[in-house]
């Protein structure tokens, strides 16, 4: 493993890269094969495992705040729409930004994952050359292709438009979305490369927060200054232009680090051919992961209203905050389990697997709580028109914390080589929730849609756990994971109950009950005596990064485990 630093960017700042020596072998190499649990047990390297979980929670610090602020401006964008304009057009909204997520997602032909994966390959090869032909290439599919889907929308919008809206002016959002979609594909190319270089700054800087707060900005002048419900629309074509020419530019003009490493650009077929067929299996993956996230809404679409789509998603993006933290740490975590692979070190992940899941539970399980009992108090924040989005709301609450709960699998099973096996899951889950949104949707509306999305996630997660469980003894299932997450959910339930019988208004009981939660999680992980050495060197870590003296919490620790 190499560390090193490259020079300071724009802000003067210093900013450290980490290359794991080694890289992902070809998918199904059978001489990388987890171990069984009792093969490797006696082999458990204890140094390397705290150096793992530092390196994730180092970085995983910097993306969750990055991360949490993008999310948060996007909730405050869709707040502003739900306000200015009627739920009718934040549905229409909510269909535009649907058809744009697709197309770009099928446009992208796998490359997400392709790019910064060739490039860690060629790092740890030490073919560094080589690198500059995974950029360029990655780079030039992803302008041929966002223009070809980008053209396709653009000639299919008269025909999809009116399945899902009366109103004729959806036509001309489609379109929009059509002229989007190259720059998104480039922009989400750029953001690989930056990722494949280990680099996590660039995709705060450009996306979670830069897009964001743009669009934020536009949707607020719309409203503020009464411009038509049009103008939300060309904000977010106006917010994504905008930041694809300026990460564009940064990425030639200021960014020494990775374009003297990597030389000149250079198009040899081979690299190109060999990213392009690893990538396009992926390609299958990331639709059946976007219908499985858009099947509801554009069913609701179908069957019920625009006025509905607007109220399933309030309780949607809402959700979107549980997910955070296993997204963020799924995009840490996942350059690191490639590097444990290739060092066959299976052991040592499977520890830091159910550490990372603990702390993952813990960033979200108090805030799944207070959205899930204060349900009604934060949908009233979108206005009382949209209390359908309750129920919807509390039902997805339970499914996406059960995906935390379940772990990072679908990424260690990408690192163990198992696409194909991630394919099969994800296709079922795709079909599973599509059949569940005609049968349940007609009959139960948005609670249909929320159940069916529920069903599916979880499925998902069962499936992909058991088959990560029964190849290498990787789960999350621990009592040490478990029992705090029980008894905090028993004793913040009966906190809550408590506050309710309060004069307080329901927001600021809301508040109360977070802080309360979230300390009542940290006591019970002493009190239930789940917290292993690992979770010690992350206190110690996170005390030390942070200047924060835990001798509370710390004398908790030592008088009670």
């Amino acid at each position: 493993m190499q560390i090193f630093k490259s020079p300071p960017d724009l802000t003067g700042k210093w900013w450290t890269t980490i290359e794991i020596q080694g890289y992902t072998p070809e998918l199904d190499d059978p001489s990388h094969e987890p171990a069984s649990p009792e093969e490797d047990a006696a082999s458990y390297d204890s140094e390397l495992v705290g150096r793992s979980l530092g390196k994730v929670g180092k970085g995983a610090g910097v993306l969750f705040v990055g991360t949490i602020l993008g999310i948060f401006f996007n909730f405050l964008a869709r707040l502003v729409i739900a306000r200015y304009f009627s739920p009718e057009e934040y549905g229409i909204f909510n269909l535009f930004l649907t058809f744009l997520t697709i197309f770009v997602g099928i446009g992208m032909l796998g490359l997400t994952n392709g790019i910064s994966r060739f490039i860690g390959y060629y790092m740890g090869s030490g073919e560094n050359k080589k690198i500059k032909t995974v950029e360029g290439w990655g780079l030039l599919l992803g302008v041929i292709s966002g223009i070809l889907f980008g053209s396709i929308l653009f000639l299919l919008a008269p025909e999809i438009a009116p399945i899902f809206s009366a109103e004729s002016e959806f036509e001309n959002y489609l379109k929009i979305a059509a002229v989007t979609i190259p720059f998104y594909v480039i922009f989400r190319s750029i953001l690989s490369v930056f990722r494949g270089h280990q680099r996590t700054k660039e995709n705060i800087l450009f996306y979670s927060f830069g897009r964001n707060t743009l669009f934020l900005i536009m949707c607020l002048a719309v409203g503020v200054f009464a411009f038509p419900f049009a103008g939300v629309i060309w904000s977010m074509f106006l917010a994504t232009v905008m930041m694809t020419l300026v990460s564009f530019a940064y990425y030639f003009l200021k960014h020494p680090s990775i374009s003297v490493r990597s030389g000149r650009f250079t198009f040899d077929t081979s690299v190109g051919k060999r990213m392009l067929m690893f990538s396009l299996p992926l390609v299958l993956v990331d639709l059946m992961y976007q219908v499985m996230g858009w099947a509801d809404t554009l069913m609701i679409g179908i069957f019920l209203n625009p006025d509905s789509v607007g109220f399933y998603n309030v309780a949607k993006p809402l959700s979107v905050f549980i997910s955070a933290g296993l997204s963020i740490t799924i995009f840490i975590y996942t350059p690191l389990v490639a590097g444990l692979y290739a060092q066959k070190k299976f052991r040592e992940n499977r520890i830091i697997f159910s550490v990372l899941t603990k702390w993952v539970c813990f960033m979200t399980l108090p805030f799944s709580m207070i959205l899930f009992l204060y349900s009604r108090e934060v949908v009233n924040v979108f206005g009382s028109a949209y209390h359908p989005a309750i129920v919807p709301l509390q039902i997805l609450v339970i499914a996406y914390f059960i995906n935390n709960l379940m772990g990072p699998n679908g990424a260690t099973l990408t690192a163990y080589g198992k696409t194909k096996f991630l394919m099969y899951a994800t296709c079922f889950a795709a079909a599973l929730n599509i059949v569940l949104n005609i049968i349940l949707i007609p009959r139960f509306g948005i609670v249909g849609a929320a159940a069916a999305t529920a069903l599916s996630v979880v499925s998902m997660n069962v499936i992909k756990g058991l088959k990560l469980y029964s190849m290498s003894g990787v789960h999350s299932m621990s009592a040490n994971n478990l029992k705090p997450v029980f008894s905090t959910v028993i004793s913040g339930t009966l906190l809550v109950m408590g506050l309710k019988l309060t004069p307080l208004p329901g927001l600021v009981q809301a508040a109360i009950a977070l802080v309360a939660i979230t300390l009542l999680f940290l006591v019970m992980l002493v009190l239930t005596k789940s917290l292993s050495d690992e979770d010690r060197d992350l206190i110690k870590m996170l005390e030390a990064k942070t200047g924060i003296k835990l001798l509370f919490f710390k004398k908790m620790l030592d008088r009670y485990t």
